[in-house]
């Protein structure tokens, strides 16, 4: 692999800088009884088992093929601290492929649990018969657990799998469910492959180390049939080694307002990008995204249909714009039509499942079915569509750079018409037009189009909304108010699926049961329930009665107010990911219960988040026989980084705190 000079002394330059990290040096079977005194680790005191060792590599072959195999060695080896653990890590499975001649083997596995007896480390093999073996689609399972387990045992194992291929090497994860002591990673590659590798996560590697020397490779080619003459080639190749390593990484465990630790587990892949054969062209493996939107465009399971006219849709679109006003009365009517009469029956997808002519008949499809006939209904109506490509957010984010389409798993569809452009996604029922179900909000999309643009989708750009007013007064029976929430979207879709599985009654009557006093509810009612990209108004009076005690608590905020701190750990690993960003209201114009007087009123207060990224409000004040109080939250963004968790969770300890506050009632 040619390098600049400058690059490639800098990368022989890395192994001296990490000349001072202890490295564990393990042998397969080399377990002593000091492996067991151990009876806690400081990673992670609490941990039910802790990685004491996992180490991979991936390295280039010569094969009877005329070509390469890739080698992937695993060495593992775990103590289990407590019994909760033993199903999670005792049963090992190893995935092989298997499609008509390509074939993954499994070569050279060791395993074996070790116990510690009257000082002595006693040794149970995993007997090679006892490995299950299960097809699933195109991949043989092996599955084996390990035997005599007890509370701090030991586990082991070893082993290399033979992938007859030179374009895939596998990926890393240096965390996981537990904590691991030490995890790395090398791989070893001819100079014939250039790969892109990309990494993620939040640990520091104590070593990131590369280096370029010569190796020496054999291939035999024995030809396909018996006539064939067997050719062997014997040659030296520039080659790149890579490593990385971790230590002490703690396991990654699921938080409040994650899209989905995919995100955020430290680990490494590797994308082939280019192939270098001698006295040969360089030949593109990575394809650009102006190559991949046209090819998606040619592709039968993609765009081809959009190609034509499909005048078979003319009928239905001419009954479902009826006599629209405007063209966007015209494209609300035809995303209706479709979500109204098609169901989707799976979200997960990036290609057709069927023609847009069996979707049509059977009134179902995946998520690309269905938006697909709606771009090609709204094309037949005149206006221009295009395919976005969007991964959701219990997906994992897709890449910007690299047109990797696994990272995909979700197709919409944009529709222009003069200088008016929308976004729909016409497989949710509850989704109204030109809105997007939150899921879809996970940073970027990608437009298939002759100029693949990047549109922005991240969580950011989304505003939860939601303003609360309520007016009490006296009457002959206690206090009367009137309650109106005006709700953001999301909160709005919340409610409308849950009405779907529960009644309007019930849930005012949930509603009744977060007050901490008893109270009546009446004149109920929730606006906007059909209309669905309107956000919903929940509206009702209410009744309570003070009692007839000298000293009156009364807390301002009602059932508003937040009950305890979203953000509940010490400290966070990944970024904090809330679905939008934040704009709460709430107003209280209260009249004086009869009969008493204002004894204490909590205090006025304002602090800001980080100066630009988020506000607390908390302003009351009495005016003659009444009380004022607005109560405004802001977070003008919705990702925050590790590095601000402490300031987050304390911004949320303090309005808590406040929020809790009580008015003192005192009788005359």
């Amino acid at each position: 692999m040619r390098l600049p000079l400058l690059a490639l002394l800098i990368l022989l330059s890395f192994t001296s800088l990490y000349a001072n990290v202890v490295q564990p040096k393990i042998k397969y079977g080399d377990v002593t009884a000091k492996d067991f005194e151990p009876t806690a680790y400081a990673v992670d005191s609490a941990a039910d088992a802790v990685y004491l060792y996992d180490v991979g590599n991936s390295y280039y072959e010569g094969n009877t093929s005329g070509d390469f195999n890739v080698i992937y060695h695993k060495h593992t080896r775990i103590r289990l601290m407590k019994k909760n653990s033993f199903d999670d890590v005792a049963t090992i499975e190893i995935r092989l492929y298997k499609e008509g001649t390509f074939e993954e083997k499994l070569e050279d596995l060791d395993a074996a649990t070790y116990n510690i007896e009257n000082g002595k480390v006693i040794v149970t093999k995993v007997d090679k018969s006892s490995v299950f073996k299960d097809k699933i689609e195109n991949y043989i399972i092996l599955k084996f657990t390990f035997p005599n387990l007890k509370e701090g045992s030991i586990i082991e194992y070893d082993y290399k799998v033979s992938s007859p291929t030179h374009r895939d090497i596998e990926p890393w994860y240096f965390q996981g469910d537990y904590p691991r002591l030490w995890s790395e990673y090398s791989v070893v590659v001819p100079a014939f492959y250039d790969f892109v590798t990309l990494g993620q996560g939040y640990i520091k590697y104590v070593i990131d180390s590369s280096d370029v020397f010569r190796k020496s490779y054999n291939i035999v080619d024995v030809g396909t049939s018996a006539s064939d003459r067997t050719e062997s080639y014997s040659f030296q190749s520039g080659t790149l080694y890579h490593r990385w390593a971790a230590e002490n990484v703690p396991a990654l465990k699921e938080e409040e307002f994650t899209t989905t630790l995919r995100n955020h587990v430290a680990k490494i892949e590797f994308q082939l990008s280019t192939i270098r054969y001698p006295d040969q062209p360089v030949r593109p493996v990575m394809q650009n995204w102006y190559d991949v939107t046209a090819d998606l465009m040619k592709n039968e399971y993609f765009g081809e249909s959009l190609n034509h006219e499909n005048n078979w849709l003319d009928d239905d679109v001419k009954n479902a714009t009826g006599n629209a006003a405007s063209d966007t009365e015209k494209a609300k009517k035809i995303f209706e039509y479709v979500r109204d009469n098609f169901t989707c029956i799976d979200d997960n997808a990036r290609y057709l499942s069927q023609s847009l002519k069996k979707t049509y008949q059977a009134k179902k499809g995946n998520v690309v079915d269905i938006n697909m006939l709606l771009a090609a209904m709204l094309k037949n109506a005149g206006f221009e569509v295009h395919p976005v490509l969007l991964s959701t957010r219990d997906h994992g984010k897709a890449l910007e750079t690299y047109p990797i389409m696994s990272k995909f798993n979700y197709v919409i569809t944009q529709v222009k018409k003069g200088d008016q452009t929308f976004l729909l996604d016409a497989s949710d029922p509850d989704n109204g037009f030109n809105h997007l179900p939150l899921q879809c909000y996970n940073g970027t999309a990608r437009i298939v189009a002759d100029m693949p643009s990047l549109i922005n989708l991240s969580a950011d750009s989304l505003q939860e909304s939601k303003i609360t007013t309520v007016f009490m007064m006296n009457d002959e029976k206690g206090i009367t108010a009137s309650f109106s929430s005006k709700l953001g979207n999301e909160e709005s879709q919340a409610i409308r699926r849950k009405l779907k599985k529960t009644s309007v009654e019930s849930l005012f009557s949930e509603m009744k049961k977060s007050y901490s006093m008893e109270v009546n509810l009446s004149n109920t009612s929730i606006d906007s329930l059909k209309q669905m990209e309107q956000p919903l108004s929940i509206k009702y009076e209410m009744s309570f009665n003070t009692g007839d005690e000298d000293i009156f608590y009364f807390s301002p905020m009602l059932a508003e107010a937040y009950k305890e701190n979203p953000f509940k750990s010490a400290e966070r690993l990944y970024p904090v990911e809330m679905g939008a960003c934040m704009n709460e209201t709430y107003i209280l114009n209260m009249e004086i219960p009869k009969g008493y007087t204002v004894e204490e009123l909590p205090k006025s207060t304002r602090v800001k988040l980080n100066e630009d990224e988020g506000m607390f409000e908390y302003i009351i004040g009495l005016s003659g026989d009444h009380i004022q109080l607005r109560c405004r939250t802001i977070l003008s963004k919705a990702t925050f980084l590790p590095e601000d968790y402490t300031t987050l969770r304390d911004f949320f300890t303090y309005i808590v705190k406040k929020e809790a506050e009580q008015i003192v009632f005192k009788k005359q």
